[in-house]
């Protein structure tokens, strides 16, 4: 029940972050943009209009529903990354420990980690996770400790190419956004052009 409790916060707390990325991501996109896209509203002679103003309405949804789509699938990746580690490496309070060891004595860091008793909670860990024995947990730490470098490396690796897709995404959807404003502003300049020389 506490393991279950602390995944359903953490999808509360990614959902509620992922919308407020979303909402600064889209109000803070450039200036000339936004402009454009509310001067399309408008016809020639001043007056608003409804459909012009829905299309451009439609138009922001995208850049949000494009966004929504890309940061749920880091969200995805991110979570499940760390539920795999939860469950099959090493509980996340145990590396929340070795993070603070490594920075209370990066000198002596095993001495650290002995401090906290780390050995002994994995292997507890360990025994409430499977029905492995005292052999095979002590063969297990023995391969965390020859690999946690691996595992760091494909965590930042992680880390990196989830930032490199919101920010390719990001640019390409407002691209996109762009090429659709100026192509309305374009079609509407002909529209209303044509109406005044009726």
């Amino acid at each position: 029940s506490r393991g279950l409790s602390f995944w359903f916060v953490l999808l509360i707390a990614e959902l509620f972050t992922i919308y407020v990325c979303v909402e600064l991501l889209t109000t803070r996109m450039p200036v000339a943009l936004r402009t454009q896209s509310k001067a399309n509203c408008y016809r020639l002679d001043g007056t608003r209009s409804h459909r012009r103003s829905s299309r451009e309405r439609n138009s922001l949804r995208k850049i949000r529903s494009d966004m929504w789509a890309v940061f749920l699938i880091v969200a995805f990746i991110g979570t499940g990354g760390a539920f795999l580690i939860h469950t099959q490496v090493f509980p996340l309070s145990l590396a929340t420990e070795v993070v603070s060891a490594l920075r209370d004595d990066p000198a002596d860091f095993k001495g650290a980690l002995r401090q906290r008793d780390i050995d002994d909670k994995f292997f507890r860990w360990s025994r409430s996770k499977s029905t492995s024995s005292i052999h095979d947990i002590d063969q297990q730490a023995r391969l965390l400790w020859r690999v946690w470098p691996v595992i760091l490396s494909l965590v930042i690796v992680t880390l990196v190419g989830c930032v490199s897709l919101i920010r390719y995404a990001y640019l390409r959807t407002l691209r996109e956004f762009h090429q659709a404003v100026t192509k309305r502003a374009t079609e509407y300049l002909n529209l209303d052009t044509s109406r005044l020389q009726e």
